[in-house]
């Protein structure tokens, strides 16, 4: 069975800091509908592109995108902008850094997070799974959960990498 990460935006895949200032670039959007082919990119506000084109972490999403590839794992959305996003949206998201061909879902929307992760979790049948969030739920689920405090570095990668492992 494939892995599943159960994954976060903010604090893992867009740091928590400041955002710096960047001149928005107008044609961004075109270029990386054509770069990605992905049409769904196109469909996203302009403003939206470019600020997750300045504010995600190339180097936390292409850790990302090494553990799906390295484990076959697959990407479900827990974080809560999958309150104002749809699927649809939310992987011309992740797109944007190459990690839309791994998302499979999200969560409903719902809270505690926590409890909707467990919902999935159930109705879905995951066997082999982590949680990477920046907030901590460890408790919640031992020996699954990764903590980014502050972005996805290459400590959460090789602790995920371990626990990816260790389920096979």
């Amino acid at each position: 069975m494939k892995a599943i990460i159960f994954l976060d935006i903010d604090g893992v895949l867009a740091p928590k800091k400041m955002f710096s200032p960047y001149e928005p670039d107008p044609f961004l959007k075109e270029r990386l509908v054509k770069a990605k082919n992905d049409p769904g990119i196109g469909r996203l506000p302009d403003t939206l592109v470019n600020q997750i084109f300045h504010h995600f972490d190339p180097e936390s999403c292409g850790l990302i995108r090494m553990l799906c590839q390295a484990y076959d794992a697959k990407l479900v959305i827990t974080s809560s902008w999958r309150l104002f996003y749809n699927e649809e949206q939310l992987r011309a998201i992740i797109n944007i850094f190459d990690l839309g061909a791994y998302m499979i879902g999200a969560t409903r929307p719902g809270l505690p997070r926590y409890q909707v992760i467990r919902e999935y979790i159930d109705e879905h049948d995951v066997k082999r799974y982590v949680v990477v969030d920046d907030l901590n739920m460890s408790r919640q689920f031992p020996n699954h959960f990764v903590l980014a405090s502050y972005r996805f570095e290459s400590e959460q990668y090789e602790q995920t990498k371990r626990l990816l492992s260790w389920q096979r």
